[in-house]
């Protein structure tokens, strides 16, 4: 997890060397898109211990870096966010959420203290970072990526992705990872189908279904859609719950589905669903 940190670190350093002039003021880093702010929220699932120890080796990360008076480089966001909800899970791990939530013009509205005055870019390198708006110079906040997809398809694409995304869909991707096989291509083809009631984060492996690390999203124009998932023997819902439900266990999924007039999840033929071997063509052309 430290090592991933640190990588993006590097990388976004160099990417800022190789597009920036000499005489640039700004880097690349920080030279952010005019346009209109689209992302409603942003979402980050995950078991709980896990989201614990990637919030301490952020806050580690950011010390380091912050000691190194480094100018331009990304700090990890992780280390400011709390989690917004713990679910437990009967038999298993109990799951962490953490919602940030944003204004059309990008603004966090979280009432965190550490998000407070905070406002999300996108960079010019495909960075989604959080800035202080009383000190928008300051080093900005690394908390994922804008990743165009696929040329061609906007089946899948574009999406709000992990640093493990940037993984999770090339060859060697191990299907049995603990971060799952459910990634931000998995969402965000599920988001834009507007036939799909509610979206289902589930991982499917070898040693049964999980909930792993996950980011997902919504645009303003996307109507609330249910974000459920099954952990272990247990499906739960995790945010936008229908009817008013609060985000936990659903008790049976049989007669959830029945009440609120929705199909029964169906396991995909395989996961990811979006391999790059699928689209070798067009990521060659």
């Amino acid at each position: 997890m430290r090592f991933h940190i640190r990588c993006l670190a590097s990388a976004a350093l160099a990417l800022s060397a190789s597009f920036a002039p000499a005489a640039e003021a700004v880097p690349a880093s920080q030279r952010w898109l005019e346009r209109p702010w689209e992302i409603r929220y942003v979402l980050f699932a995950e078991e709980a211990q896990s989201r614990q120890s990637r919030n301490a080796a952020s806050r580690e990360f950011n010390a380091e870096q912050q000691a190194s008076g480094k100018a331009g480089i990304h700090l990890s966001a992780a280390a400011l966010f709390e989690t917004t909800a713990t679910l437990p899970v009967p038999g298993a791990r109990p799951i962490a959420v953490v919602l940030l939530a944003f204004d059309r013009v990008g603004r966090v509205v979280n009432q965190q203290s550490a998000l407070r005055n905070m406002a999300a870019k996108r960079s010019v390198l495909g960075d989604l970072a959080l800035i202080h708006i009383g000190s928008p110079r300051a080093n900005p906040y690394y908390f994922a990526d804008w990743l165009q997809g696929i040329p061609g398809d906007v089946s899948f694409s574009p999406a709000v992705c992990s640093s493990d995304d940037r993984r999770r869909y090339e060859a060697d991707w191990d299907s049995d990872s603990y971060t799952g096989s459910f990634g931000c291509r998995e969402w965000t083809s599920q988001l834009y189908a507007r036939d799909r009631p509610y979206i289902d984060v589930t991982s499917y492996a070898s040693h049964g279904s999980f909930i792993g690390e996950l980011v997902g999203w919504s645009r303003f124009e996307d109507p609330p859609k249910p974000v459920i998932g099954r952990h272990g023997k247990t499906w739960l819902c995790l945010h936008e719950c229908p009817a008013g439900e609060q985000p936990g266990v659903i008790p049976s999924i049989q007669a959830w589905t029945k009440k609120h007039n929705y199909p029964m999840p169906e396991r995909p033929r395989k996961q990811p669903l979006y391999p790059n071997a699928d689209y070798q063509d067009d990521l060659n052309e």
